[in-house]
């Protein structure tokens, strides 16, 4: 069998096992909140490769900048970015090993108990948790990114400011007028198409956090499901004590009962003995 974190989620034979034993026993909606995760964690092990690939080309078109300190900058601000990205990509594996552990454990059970306790077996809270530390991360990318779009436009300012004052220098050694500064074409030249490059990223950012935003509320009804269950309520606590007891004080009745029969018979027993 394949490494668990290399093969698609639908593609593990565990999981295969366990949509198969859910078809027959007719949980469908158990199926379907597994698959959605399922398809939710390989949909953003893909988008993860292009968010990076993504961020490899930015770099690449930063070594047009021929300027070292501005080029620097912009390295910083992309290394930001890709920094957050990771973290969340780390948080995925994490949520990748749990859901198949949970798969695994579920299996188990069933083989040897014949019990299906999916909300039981597969930590939802816990991914649920890992989820949120993913959509922080990619909140924090997409402000991130934005934060450099900012900063990469003041730094095209800057550098075309220092171009024309180079120029202007050049023109008063030719005894030539100077130069106004004029506005910046800010649609041309590396700094555009870095900055370009990063407001897709940061669009693909957004979509995967709405995404992850939609899956912990799917999540929501599991994780309470499983807490009830690991957890009942004090209700339900006392109404079990309440029933238990009940059950006992019949017993005991019924017990008591049969001794007063038994001695009222063997006393009837007696008297008809003693007027024979």
């Amino acid at each position: 069998m394949k490494s668990t974190l290399s093969v698609p989620l639908k593609e593990q034979e565990n999981l295969k096992e366990l949509f198969r034993i859910l078809d027959e026993k007719g949980l469908e909606k158990e199926k379907g909140q597994l698959t959605e995760l399922a398809d939710y964690i390989d949909s953003m092990d893909q988008q993860f490769g292009k968010v990076l690939e993504e961020l490899q080309t930015v770099k690449q078109q930063l070594d047009q900048i021929q300027e070292k300190g501005i080029r620097q900058s912009a390295l910083k601000v992309v290394a930001k970015v890709e920094g957050k990205v990771n973290d969340a990509k780390v948080q995925l594996a994490v949520i990748k090993a749990k859901f198949m552990d949970g798969v695994s454990r579920t299996l188990t059970r069933f083989k040897e108990k014949g019990v299906l306790a999916v909300s039981q077996t597969i930590d939802f809270l816990g991914i649920r948790q890992g989820l949120m530390g993913m959509k922080k991360h990619f909140h924090q990318s997409v402000e991130s990114a934005d934060r450099g779009i900012n900063r990469l436009a003041n730094i095209g300012d800057e550098l075309h400011g220092v171009k024309t004052h180079l120029g202007n220098i050049k023109r008063e050694l030719a005894r030539k007028e100077p130069l106004a500064a004029g506005s910046r074409d800010v649609e041309k030249g590396a700094v555009f198409q870095v900055q370009k490059m990063l407001y897709g990223t940061m669009g693909m950012l957004e979509s995967m956090e709405k995404k992850t935003d939609r899956t912990i509320q799917r999540l929501d009804s599991l994780g309470e499901r499983a807490k009830a269950i690991q957890r009942p309520s004090v209700k339900e606590s006392l109404r079990s004590l309440q029933e238990k007891q009940s059950n006992q004080n019949q017993e005991s009745l019924c017990s008591l009962r049969e001794k007063q029969a038994g001695n009222q018979r063997r006393s009837s027993g007696k008297k008809k003995a003693a007027v024979r």
